[in-house]
């Protein structure tokens, strides 16, 4: 009875403490950039700049970390209240100075906070208009810095 108990427990232990690897997603882009390209870099005192690269604009910090944003006026779009924006398998989230996310990207489209404060859309889709892109539809509403509907 006791051999029996313990060969269960045995296997028990044993099938519980395989591991799964979990595959690499190649088609994910890294959080940070070669070191070649890091050591190119101009951070004239700051902690962290922005950059165009691979057709996008990203911040990135003097380890390396990088997080894509959005454009804005043919630029990094800006930290407004400490937030910028970015754009993540389509959906507008926002990140610190420190490029962590602190509300994720489930967004359709967002403005910058301002005085703690955001305009958020979900719903819209985007619409051409000549070189010009419009938001059609969706429902507008405002949300606080920690991503809570307040109107």
């Amino acid at each position: 009875m006791y051999r029996i108990l313990h060969l269960f427990i045995l296997l028990t232990f044993l099938s519980c403490s395989k591991s799964n690897p979990i595959p690499k997603d190649n088609t994910l882009p890294s959080k940070y950039v070669n070191d070649s390209y890091l050591q190119q870099l101009d951070f004239k005192g700051e902690e962290v700049i922005s950059t165009y690269m691979d057709n996008n604009f990203y911040y990135i910090r003097k380890d390396g970390k990088k997080i894509q944003t959005l454009t804005y006026d043919n630029g990094a779009d800006p930290f407004s209240d400490g937030l910028a924006r970015t754009k993540i398998n389509g959906k507008i989230g926002f990140f610190n100075s420190n490029l962590e996310i602190v509300l994720k990207p489930i967004y359709d489209f967002a403005f910058p906070f301002y005085d703690g404060i955001a305009e958020i859309c979900t719903g819209c889709k985007e619409k051409k208009d000549g070189e010009h892109t419009m938001l059609d539809g969706g429902k507008w509403q405002k949300i606080d810095r920690n991503g809570l509907v307040i109107e």
